[in-house]
């Protein structure tokens, strides 16, 4: 296998020695998004399989870093291995893509709590508009006692700059309307690589829907989610650590690793290099395994969990922790 930095330890190595950066761990002549494999197609990479109308194509995206952080290229079919429910699979079709049009949801909180850390929030939504590619699309929307969509996806970096203009902190959080809201824009996405950013101080205080639910929309839709959290500095004397903090911390760490994502922290009162971040974000998401598999006969007609594993890897491989089958009924279906 062979690396390629892509830059990525680099900056965060810089960005964690000089500005404080920690990682925790989810158009014009607009180019075609890379379409998933259908039955057909994977069947001809994999003569030995029939096909059977009742099984449908699993489809798994999957970003692979060493212990360092590095994004690990050059891997192939066979250097990957994947479960269902602990259960061994086929992979029916595989692909490497390093450059796919992705479609960003960027969900900036504009609570109180966030009076002193909206122009950072701010900007690091504008340094991500403005490492957008041609290909690439973005909506915003802001948080707080309510969810207001400032600007539908769109591949017009002018028309999100002005978004960003004229906003100003008040009320709760409801994250989790936030995440219903950008779900159901995502739905209209041109791309089938699809991230919402999620960018907050703090935990949920208003939201109609709960975590579990959100849980759940997040297990039944191919979207994963980076979450950036803006804390107060921990190591300042004049700080003092809600009793709240550890459950905004779970939260973001609950919602971006169901998703496949990951999350960022940032600190109050420190000088970050917002546009190294958003380049570096984006060089990682335009990139990505995909991994497809015809599952075998299973009695689980629930959400099933899938893993996927790198041989002889000491590093950490991303994607989404499964999926409900087409056969599954959904929480708003089976409660009619």
């Amino acid at each position: 296998m062979r690396l390629v930095k892509l830059h990525w330890l680099g900056p965060i190595a810089a960005f964690a020695l000089c500005t404080g950066l920690l990682v925790a761990q989810a158009p014009a002549a607009r180019q075609a998004a890379p379409v998933l494999p259908t039955q057909a197609e994977a069947a001809s990479q994999d003569p030995n399989f029939s096909i059977s109308a009742n099984v449908n194509l699993v489809n798994i995206t999957a970003t692979v870093l060493d212990e360092r952080g590095t994004y690990i290229d050059g891997l192939k079919q066979e250097d990957f291995q994947i479960f269902e429910d602990g259960a061994p699979q086929k992979i029916s079709f595989f692909s490497h893509d390093r450059k796919i049009p992705v479609s960003v949801g960027v969900m900036v909180d504009i609570s109180g709590s966030m009076r002193h850390k909206l122009q950072q929030a701010l900007q690091t939504a504008r340094e991500i508009s403005l490492a957008l590619s041609e290909q690439d699309e973005m909506f915003l929307l802001t948080f707080n006692t309510d969810v207001d969509m400032r600007q539908r996806l769109t591949s017009n970096k002018a028309l999100v700059e002005r978004s960003l203009q004229g906003i100003r902190t008040s009320g709760d959080t409801s994250v989790y309307d936030a995440i219903e809201l950008g779900l159901s824009e995502m739905k209209s996405a041109h791309n089938a690589k699809k991230i919402m950013v999620l960018i907050s101080d703090g935990f949920d205080s208003r939201s109609k829907r709960t975590l579990p639910e959100v849980e759940e929309m997040l297990k039944r839709a191919e979207v994963e989610i980076y979450a950036i959290g803006i804390d107060d500095d921990e190591n300042d004397p004049l700080v003092v650590v809600q009793p709240l903090y550890h459950i905004y911390h779970y939260m973001l760490n609950d919602i971006a690793t169901i998703s496949g994502g990951r999350v960022f922290r940032l600190f109050t009162g420190r000088s970050y290099a917002l546009d190294g971040l958003a380049k570096v974000l984006m060089e990682e998401l335009h990139q990505q395994y995909l991994l497809s598999y015809y599952p075998a006969p299973s009695a689980n007609n629930g959400f099933r969990k899938v893993e996927v594993k790198v041989d002889q890897l000491k590093g950490d491989v991303r994607h989404r922790t499964g999926y409900y089958p087409a056969s599954a009924v959904s929480p708003a279906a089976s409660s009619r």
